[in-house]
C-alpha cells in the first residue's frame, strides 16, 4: 500500500473501508481468539475498537490513519 504524506487529508481505500470482519482478522492473525464482538470507540482521526477476547479481558485495538504519525512517534 502507498504511503499518504501526512497533512494530504486523504485516505487510502482500505483504510476508509475498515469493517468489523477486518478487524476481527487483524487481532485474530496476532494470534488472539477473537468471541466475534466488537464495540467501536470514539476517536477523530483513527479507528478505535474494543475487541472481546475468548475468556480474557477484551482487547482495545487501534489503526491509525496511514500518514499521521512516524512509526517513531508511535
Amino acid at each position: 500500500m502507498a504511503e499518504i504524506p501526512p497533512g494530504t487529508g486523504s485516505a487510502p481505500l482500505p483504510f476508509a473501508n475498515l469493517d468489523p470482519d477486518c478487524v476481527l482478522s487483524a487481532i485474530e492473525a496476532l494470534g488472539w481468539r477473537c468471541t466475534g464482538r466488537l464495540f467501536p470507540l470514539n476517536s477523530f482521526e483513527n479507528r478505535v475498537y474494543q475487541v472481546e477476547i475468548d475468556e480474557q479481558a477484551p482487547l482495545i485495538a487501534k489503526f491509525y490513519r496511514p500518514g499521521r504519525w512516524s512509526d517513531a512517534a508511535i
